[in-house]
């Protein structure tokens, strides 16, 4: 798939999302509003499209970041130990959960309480999540 993806045996609604991605990585200013209308054509909703960009925009960048700053990669010993303790513990842990709630009702119960006099912020100056 990575060498012939018009040959790969994927169905033809991943092959468009696919052909999008790699559209979106190679050529991404001559993204239209046509190229959208294919993909969405092909059974993928806004909600996956922007997804799909997002994972690939940030792996993107992760890539990038690691070969401009010379971050090595892991022994195969390391993937091998991550993936036994992922199989076995998930990503989060119930013992780790557990531990960091328990973590987090303590340090909010240990907070000074606030001056009658305080006002609290009603923004956070970042802007806020269309839904």
């Amino acid at each position: 798939m990575l060498n012939d993806l018009d040959s790969a045996p994927i169905s033809e609604k991943d092959r468009t999302l696919y052909a999008f991605i790699r559209k979106m990585v190679r050529q991404s200013t001559s993204i239209g509003h046509e190229d959208l209308d294919v993909a969405r054509k092909a059974g993928w909703s806004d909600e996956a499209l922007y997804d799909a960009i997002t994972v690939c925009s940030l792996f993107q960048f992760y890539n990038n970041w690691i070969d401009a700053t010379g971050v090595a990669d892991m022994p195969a010993l390391g993937y091998e130990m991550s993936g036994h303790r992922l199989a076995t513990e998930g990503y989060a842990s119930e013992r780790r959960a557990a531990s960091a709630a328990k973590s987090a009702r303590s340090k909010r119960s240990k907070k000074p309480a606030r001056a009658k006099s305080a006002k609290k912020s009603t923004t956070s100056g970042r802007p806020k999540r269309s839904k």
